[in-house]
């Protein structure tokens, strides 16, 4: 049996309340047609106010093609190459790599290949500027040579707007990407980042959740505080996404616009990078080919070529893809935290608009559903096995008060630990999380509320026996980063 979209509705809500998911907007588009286009669910629970296709999310790591975007934009322009060295334009870049820092391009900057891993604590909840996380690039470790492994990586996004804004004269990313690809595509409800608290511009505007112990529930992380600008700050519509998706499907044009060369649209198209696929991916698609373009994720599926960019941040989770030999373009947008149902939803659409027969594809939101469980499941086996691991009756060497103090590492922001209430606390990415007593001088961040996990952190002490040291493991793909004591606050 063939599937088409006469159902689709049907489908979406299904999934929804399957979910357990607030809201939805989803479009399907071929060519200048518009197949399905729709708002589902609610955008504000608590007020009964439903998602429409006029509804504003942020559209987080979605904003990376955007970015892309307006580098091509300056590559016509002669302002730029994509295979130029960075350096060129921008002699004080510099990764803790020596060779990566001579050689590194437009091109690897774009398509996640620089050898550094994400190292996302150095701006998540920070209020670090754009230029200070520049500036602290060369204290990073990396955890792959030069260009031998994709790694996914927001920071690298920061350099390339750094870059458009420079080349351009503009003042900022934010101004450049607005004033060179947002409004000449007319898309009168996205802007480069979100409007700040207080403002009356837009009043359909989507509101975070998360899913905890299977029930959704409100999700306030203030988006606009986050510093991802041309890694993640766009916001934008469904209605507007629907022209945007349409620049990639038509060679460059929509509403009217011609807004970059199908040349250099090919290159954003085209993989520069293999990704390495996980066993999930192999699981579900039958497939090891997947690969990343510039500001792309690049697969093969049912005999075409999909290109997509999910997002999440905060209670939003988000994708867009599009089938450029079939001129076919997907945008699927929810305001819930890390939710497999984008992709599923992408999925399911393409089936429906190729014609796939079911029998020759899967279920996919329930292979997704599948996983989510599993997921969380995983999550709560990390947690017990955590506990299984801990020495009991392996007290701290020193006084809760001798762990107080600020410390700091280049690149990253300070962490403060302070006590209270005979209770040890760490600052760390713009929260007060507990630290609990693990065994000896390990404790562990307890992030279980807001991330559902736990971080175990060491303290070290010196010569004299005063502690001095914090090891932390705050990005996982390199070994522990320290921390040296700057403030004893003993207390």
């Amino acid at each position: 049996m063939i599937k088409t979209l006469n159902d689709f509705d049907q489908t979406i809500n299904q999934a929804l309340q399957d979910w357990n998911i607030p809201g939805a907007a989803v479009a399907v588009v071929k060519g200048d047609q518009v197949l399905h286009s729709g708002g589902y669910g609610f955008r504000d629970m608590e007020q009964g106010l439903p998602v429409t296709e006029n509804t504003r999310f942020p559209i987080a790591s979605m904003t990376k093609p955007f970015t892309t975007m307006g580098v091509a934009l300056l590559v016509e322009e002669g302002l730029l190459d994509w295979d130029q060295p960075v350096r060129d334009l921008m002699p004080g870049f510099r990764l803790a790599d020596d060779y990566a820092t001579a050689r590194t391009t437009l091109r690897d900057l774009l398509s996640h290949r620089t050898g550094l891993p994400r190292h996302d604590a150095t701006w998540y909840g920070t209020h670090k500027t754009q230029q200070e996380l520049y500036d602290g690039l060369r204290h990073l470790k990396s955890s792959a040579d030069f260009r031998s492994l994709w790694q996914y990586n927001n920071l690298m996004y920061e350099v390339v707007g750094l870059m458009c804004a420079q080349a351009s004269g503009a003042e900022s990313w934010e101004s450049f990407i607005q004033n060179r690809v947002i409004d000449p595509l007319g898309l009168t409800s996205t802007t480069a980042n979100a409007e700040k608290a207080g403002s009356t511009r837009f009043s359909d505007i989507a509101l975070p959740y998360r899913l905890k112990n299977g029930e959704n529930e409100p999700h306030r992380i203030p988006v606009f505080e986050h510093n991802l600008g041309p890694a993640g700050s766009i916001h934008s519509t469904l209605t507007d996404m629907i022209t945007w998706i349409k620049v990639h499907t038509n060679r460059g044009l929509s509403n009217g616009v011609q807004l970059v060369s199908e040349q250099n649209l090919g290159h954003m198209h085209t993989p520069q990078m293999l990704i390495e696929a996980t066993a999930q991916q192999i699981s579900l698609f039958n497939n090891k080919l997947f690969s990343y373009g510039l500001g792309w994720f690049i697969e093969p599926y049912q005999g075409v070529t999909l290109c997509h960019h999910g997002g999440n941040v905060g209670g939003f989770s988000l994708i867009t893809g599009f089938v450029p030999q079939e001129n076919i373009g997907l945008v699927v947008l929810t305001n819930i935290k890390g939710t497999f149902l984008t992709k599923a939803l992408m999925y399911e659409a393409l089936d429906r608009v190729l014609g796939v027969d079911s029998g020759k594809t899967k279920d996919w939101i329930s292979e997704y559903l599948k996983l989510s469980h599993k997921s969380e499941q995983e999550e709560l086996n990390a947690l017990v096995d955590s506990n299984l691991a801990r020495i009991a009756d392996s007290p701290a060497s020193h006084e809760l008060k001798d762990y107080a103090g600020t410390y700091i590492a280049p690149g990253y922001a300070d962490i403060e630990i302070k006590r209270k209430d005979n209770e040890l606390w760490g600052f760390y990415a713009g929260e007060w999380f507990k630290l609990l007593h693990y065994h000896y001088d390990i404790f562990e961040l307890d992030r279980r509320e807001t991330f559902g996990d736990t971080i175990k952190v060491s303290f070290i002490s010196d010569s004299d026996g005063l502690i001095n040291q914090l090891h932390f493991p705050i990005e996982p793909e390199v070994a522990n980063t320290v921390f040296h004591i700057s403030v004893v606050t003993s207390k």
